[in-house]
């Protein structure tokens, strides 16, 4: 598989639960995850926020994916249950070593995302 549909693959098990751990199958151990709320260092921490992602996150549309080298860069939407947050848009990148997402890095609008959190953690 090419590094681009490691990465498809990858995002495509948030479309559906039964294809959710082919996804985790492809990070590595030491995987580094980072997006605008929370820096993870290993596959185990990704694992858990996933879990919990899991609860509100509906599907994963890709709007555009392109690779260079060992990098692949994602554009897409992702769903959610959340009143007002039903749709928002990130831009991921993922570096890949010998077909393993070894980190990657979510970019999108956290302000309504980081207010939904502060609700449910009082």
């Amino acid at each position: 598989m090419t590094n681009l549909e490691i990465v498809k693959m990858f995002l495509n098990g948030f479309n559906d639960a039964s294809k959710i751990q082919e996804s985790l199958a492809v990070l590595a151990d030491d995987y580094k995850f980072k997006n605008p709320m929370v820096t993870l260092n290993s596959k185990e921490e990704f694992i858990a926020l996933a879990q919990e992602m899991g609860a509100v996150i509906s599907g994963i549309n890709i709007i555009n994916i392109a690779e260079t080298n060992n990098w692949v860069a994602t554009l897409y939407e992702f769903k959610s249950s959340i009143p007002g947050l039903e749709s928002s848009v990130g831009c991921e990148w993922f570096r890949l070593e010998n077909g393993m997402i070894m980190e990657s890095h979510l970019i999108y609008d956290a302000s309504e995302w980081r207010k939904f959190y502060e609700q449910i953690q009082k």
